[in-house]
């Protein structure tokens, strides 16, 4: 800290995505002066939008990371509306594509077209896997009964066993994949069986991604930023934290500033680049060297006309392999009758295809999207491609995950303050946990905990 300038707050944030923003301006509301640190030259961490093309008349929205949200996300509706922000419903009628290691076949929606005791079994499978997820406490997954026996065990290994049908399995493991962005072997049971209970009510998850923003949820950060007027300092990536009975300071490549209590906002891959003095108990410090971000690289191609419409398509798609796992109809509502098919690269093909440099990935990309929809799909007049493993501040995305054994290991560090360090994301939310709703649910947890303990603190001394 030699010879940086210092300034003082009552509060300090690092990072300004979605719980950081919360986390801020919960700590504001309740009339106490704070600072926030962000890396980027933007708000919204995994929340962001493509810039918009000068040619596009009017501008056309294209989220490249969070994006959808569900009727029980009631703190994200709530927010979008306060914003003045609109809701479009998502999807478009037609049948889906279900690419399950063979040719891409139609099917419904939600119901594949497997035969009987393939579709059977996974339905068994997924009802079974909603019945386990109900003994697990989504504020403790850890204290659960058979919390070791299921953490120890992988996703994948658990559906191998229970599965018998090759088809079954392509598609369960398809669905772990598409869900969490990462590959089922990398996560445990009691991973998948604590991000359904997170979710509640099994309809919740079917309806998870009825809606997106028609501004583009970047707006949504930009928005809640503007609240915040200069309280966030952007571009300035915070290095060091020590603490001491007195207070914090928070160091980064140009100033210090002490603080009664700082928030960690960011996800764990960047939270583990810090430096912490006095170190971080030994759990937490095992929680951030293990966690690690899901691998996604997301895409959208822009088409004149969402032709897939006229085969009866809805844009919808699930595949087991190649490089595509998911897409979805994303077209405007703007009048224009342009088509737009929004997409994903999960797990192991996200990472294949981060290895290729951006002509590569663009022309693995319209490959894929040419098998699954044919000619008209392989030649869009545009595509915007964000590999999320190469985000510096971020490392990937969905979300941060344990590997197999992590919840029993360390997850009572998840959302545990250490000292005068709090901590905030969606990595730490128990509802909503990897949802645009988890990270602001998360925000409103860690500002209540953080007056919380200031005032205990201030009662203490006198």
């Amino acid at each position: 800290m030699d010879g940086k300038p210092d300034s003082r707050s009552d509060f300090a944030v690092v990072g300004a995505g979605l719980a950081g923003l919360v986390t801020a301006l919960g700590l504001s509301a309740a009339g106490v002066d704070v600072t926030v640190f962000e890396a980027r030259e933007r708000a919204g961490g995994r929340v962001v939008s493509a810039p918009r093309r000068p040619a596009d008349t009017p501008p056309l929205v294209l989220d490249l990371g969070g994006q959808w949200v569900g009727p029980a996300q009631t703190r994200v509706l709530g927010l979008i509306e306060e914003l003045g922000l609109h809701l479009v419903p998502s999807g478009a009628p037609g049948q889906a594509l279900w690419d399950l290691g063979g040719e891409p076949k139609r099917g419904g929606a939600s119901l594949p077209p497997l035969p009987p005791l393939a579709l059977t079994e996974v339905l068994a499978g997924a009802a079974r896997l909603t019945l386990m997820s109900k003994s697990v406490s989504p504020e403790a997954p850890w204290q659960a009964r058979r919390a070791r026996r299921w953490d120890h065990v992988s996703a994948g290994d658990w559906i191998r066993r229970r599965l018998r049908t090759a088809a079954g399995r392509e598609l369960a493991l398809a669905t772990i994949r598409g869900s969490l962005a990462v590959e089922p072997r990398e996560i445990s049971l009691l991973s998948v069986l604590f991000d359904l209970r997170s979710i509640g009510p099994v309809r919740n998850l079917a309806t998870a991604e009825a809606f997106r923003v028609r501004e583009g949820t970047q707006e949504i950060a930009r928005r809640l930023a503007e609240r915040l007027g200069g309280k966030i300092r952007f571009g300035e990536p915070v290095r060091a934290i020590a603490q001491d009975a007195g207070g914090v300071t928070v160091e980064t490549d140009t100033a210090a500033l002490r603080c009664r209590r700082v928030a960690v906002c960011v996800p764990p891959p960047t939270a583990r680049q810090i430096s912490y003095t006095p170190a971080l108990p030994d759990a937490r410090t095992r929680l951030l060297a293990d966690a690690e971000m899901g691998t996604t690289v997301k895409f959208h191609a822009v088409y004149p006309r969402p032709f897939w419409r006229d085969s009866g398509l809805s844009g919808q798609s699930i595949a087991s392999s190649g490089t595509i796992g998911l897409t979805y109809d994303n077209s405007p509502d703007d009048g224009t009758g342009r088509g737009v098919l929004v997409g994903f690269a999960v797990g192991d093909a996200a990472r294949e295809l981060g290895q290729l440099g951006s002509s590569g990935q663009e022309r693995e990309l319209l490959s894929s999207l040419g098998r699954l929809f044919g000619p008209g799909g392989a030649a869009p007049e545009a595509i915007v491609i964000k590999d999320w493993g190469a985000e510096e501040w971020t490392g990937g995305c969905y979300a941060g995950h344990f590997p197999v054994g992590g919840w029993t290991s360390y997850g009572g560090a998840v959302r545990e303050p250490c000292g005068r360090i709090h901590w905030a994301g969606t990595e730490t939310a128990s509802e909503w946990h990897g949802y645009m709703e988890g990270a602001l649910r998360s925000g409103d947890r860690a500002a209540a905990e953080m007056l919380r303990a200031d005032a205990a603190v201030s009662a203490d001394a006198r």
